[in-house]
């Protein structure tokens, strides 16, 4: 056991030193609390190691899922949105579907806020639209979405504490339905928020135990509880709000700006074509303060770190803009490892939808001279030897579409190569892990959760660069 003594201000809340976990891996109270003011306080916790994967960062154990039904979690959010009483799962489920289809058949993907800069979205997309017309919820439905993975990802936190990472359910599609066939998936990332954003990211260091917490408790019917209240009960970990929240995943009113947290669709209905797209929800109100006058939407947002094709191609209005930011990545993309790749791009350059059956996102095809030279040129700077094509090929790996499909098995340049995917998935209809999940990104988030718990524990956190997660303390993916 290692003792820590911080100087704690009266801003920091009983959620940091009430969260420290015993033998027994259970998540502690605010017993402490009247030590809380100018005075310091000692805080005790343990030096965690050995923490299982298949526990504490990806659970897949037919027995916790169970919990987990896809209307339990379209119920939790449309009760938690505070709407109107009429808004029911079914409506905003079939009204979520409605959008990959256009106004002309009840749907919104052409309406002018989609894609304005008109990047190239396919709307209509007749196929996946078809899901509007089936209700998943019946007793005994033709199509169904059923949980297949959890998965922790507290390596997301900002280094700011602005919410304390993402905590995702994975559902897959099962049909018996004669007219809709194919795969899908649909994944709920909800940010947790963070109950002390004054306190930064170290406020978050109950939930990072909390996860680790369950490598040392054998039972799997008291891990399913503890994840069930995690998720959706509440009481998991002591200040903490439940992951699964309409506020959570991009929660906005009216025209306010957007929150932290999404929801993702990875589609290929009727086997026509692999495509990833993101949504955040988004209330409707006449009046704000009157629930029963709001209406509950996933609307479109755009898919990030996906910049266009045709900003490396120099046929966009906004090419020339890119091109110093991209430029400027080139610090990020020319890591040494290959989970210490990573890209920051700004909104306005990200496409509306990612498809991994398409040449789109093979940056290294389309780049134009200009661009190529401005890399060059940067490298050269930089003293690195790797080429232009190898930044090209990293920056095609953070895409959505390059995660999944494009670069699997991608020489990198320095000796790197990017791990393979399922075949346009990471985790399948079964639960099986990709060779990347498995061999590279869950190795190194087992990392970083062990080193966030155990810095915190030894008082030798340093301070985060501003921008960054507690994964890139490790050079940790987002992947």
């Amino acid at each position: 056991m290692k003792k820590l003594t911080w100087a704690l201000s009266g801003a920091l809340v009983m959620t940091l030193v009430g969260g420290c976990v015993s033998g027994s891996g259970e998540v502690g109270t605010d017993d402490n609390e009247e030590v809380i003011g100018e005075a310091e306080s000692a805080v005790t916790c343990p030096d965690v190691s050995g923490t299982n994967i298949n526990r504490s960062l990806v659970v897949t154990d037919p027995e916790v899922l169970a919990k987990f039904s896809f209307k339990r979690t379209i119920d939790k959010i449309r009760t938690t949105a505070s709407v109107a009483s009429t808004e029911t799962s079914l409506g905003i489920y079939q009204t979520w579907m409605k959008t990959f289809t256009n106004a002309a058949n009840g749907g919104s993907c052409d309406e002018s806020r989609v894609d304005p800069n008109n990047y190239g979205l396919e709307c209509p997309r007749t196929a996946e639209a078809k899901l509007a017309t089936v209700n998943p919820f019946a007793a005994s439905p033709s199509v169904k979405f059923v949980p297949v993975g959890l998965f922790n990802r507290f390596d997301l936190a900002p280094s700011t504490g602005a919410h304390c990472g993402e905590y995702r359910i994975v559902y897959a599609m099962e049909s018996t339905n004669a007219n809709i066939s194919g795969r899908a998936f649909i994944i709920f990332e909800g940010a947790l928020p963070n109950p002390n954003p004054a306190a930064g990211v170290d406020a978050c260091l109950p939930v990072a135990q909390f996860w680790q917490g369950l490598t040392t408790d054998p039972d799997v019917n008291s891990r399913a509880t503890k994840l069930e209240k995690f998720y959706f009960t509440g009481g998991a970990v002591a200040g903490f709000s439940t992951a699964v929240h309409a506020a959570n995943y991009g929660l906005a009113t009216n025209s306010d700006p957007a929150t932290a947290g999404q929801i993702r669709t990875n589609f290929f209905v009727d086997f026509l074509e692999w495509h990833l797209r993101e949504f955040k929800l988004r209330r409707t109100c006449t009046n704000t303060a009157d629930p029963a006058t709001c209406t509950l939407d996933a609307q479109h947002v755009t898919v990030k770190v996906n910049p266009a094709e045709e900003l490396f191609a120099g046929t966009h209005t906004k090419s020339a803009t890119f091109r110093p930011t991209f430029v400027g990545q080139v610090k990020n993309l020319k890591a040494t490892t290959v989970t210490g790749i990573k890209m920051g791009i700004q909104n306005q350059f990200n496409e509306w939808e990612s498809v991994s059956q398409a040449i789109n996102v093979r940056y290294a095809n389309v780049a134009n001279t200009t661009i190529r030279t401005d890399i060059q040129t940067e490298l050269t700077a930089q003293g690195s030897t790797l080429t232009v094509n190898n930044i090209l090929n990293r920056a095609t790996t953070q895409t959505c579409a390059g995660c999944h499909q494009v670069s699997n098995s991608q020489a990198l340049g320095g000796g790197l190569v990017w791990p393979n995917s399922l075949g346009f998935v990471h985790i399948d209809e079964s639960s099986t892990l990709s060779p990347a999940l498995t061999g590279t990104f869950l190795p190194r988030r087992k990392v970083v959760l062990e080193k966030f718990i155990n810095d915190r524990c030894t008082g030798v956190a340093a301070p985060a660069e501003a921008g960054t997660t507690v994964g890139d303390s490790l050079d940790g993916a987002s992947n």
